[in-house]
């Protein structure tokens, strides 16, 4: 009979332990890793997303993606959260904030702008 109630004891202690010791941490990750509009790649820089526009040999721009537009992709940190959110259309010719999430609700912003002052590769 104590045996019985060894065991049950023995598993209580177990179950309790493993409870414990399974709860995650929050992430505090709140990067934006990639920003794409159309095939375009924006540069990251900190908290600032740029895209530069190359300028061709017959001085016509090129890479120019009709405005506004939704971001095509967005990768942010794992668990982590974009306002608003990268499905909506945005005019990249003007400065846009984003505000990401992190999972422990701590928060980072970002500004993100289309600059067609031209750059040469």
């Amino acid at each position: 009979m104590k045996s019985k109630y060894l065991v049950i004891a023995l598993l209580a202690t177990v179950s309790v332990l493993v409870s414990c010791g399974s709860k995650k941490e929050k992430s505090s990750e709140k990067a934006i890793l990639e920003f794409w509009v159309g095939d375009v790649k924006y540069q990251i820089s900190g908290t600032n997303i740029t895209y530069l526009y190359p300028k061709t040999v017959e001085n016509t721009w090129t890479g120019w993606v009709a405005m506004p537009v939704a971001p095509s992709k967005v990768v942010l940190s794992a668990g982590a959260t974009i306002d608003p959110p990268a499905t909506a259309a945005r005019n990249f010719e003007q400065e846009q904030t984003y505000t990401v999430t992190a999972e422990d609700g701590s928060k980072q912003t970002y500004k993100v702008k289309a600059d067609k002052t031209p750059y040469v590769n």
